[in-house]
């Protein structure tokens, strides 16, 4: 069983939807540990503006793993953000934040937006096979 870091759109995706059992994160949760990250974690709980939003975040929190943006992760990031500076692009910063932690954890990143994280060699992406 493959670990697979969620970014923040997966959890949103799964939130909005009225077949929760077609989201990618029900596929996902059935076939691999599923990991978000703490930069997720706020984000989610920053656009959660009511109670049962905050309540839904917490059935999610429940079947996933939170890791951290810890030691390691601010020196990746830091080459990624070092590197894009280079090619005149620019990444938002919690991207990058993402990003540093899935390539420090050695996991995969899945997201409905590749794009949010071009150019970052070091990161592999997930794809259904």
């Amino acid at each position: 069983m493959e670990d697979i870091l969620i970014d923040t759109d997966v959890v949103i995706e799964y939130l909005r939807s009225k077949e929760k059992s077609s989201t990618e994160l029900i596929k996902l949760l059935q076939k691999h540990d599923v990991l978000l990250s703490s930069i997720s974690e706020f984000e989610l709980y920053l656009g959660a503006k009511t109670e049962r939003h905050q309540t839904d975040l917490e059935m999610v929190f429940n079947e996933v793993e939170v890791i951290p943006f810890d030691f390691g992760c601010g020196r990746i990031a830091a080459k990624i953000w070092k590197g894009q500076e280079l090619t005149h692009q620019h990444l938002e910063i919690k991207d990058v934040f993402i990003a540093s932690i899935a390539i420090y954890n050695e996991v995969w990143l899945r997201t409905f937006n590749e794009k949010h994280f071009k150019g970052i060699e070091e990161l592999k992406m997930w794809q259904w096979q």
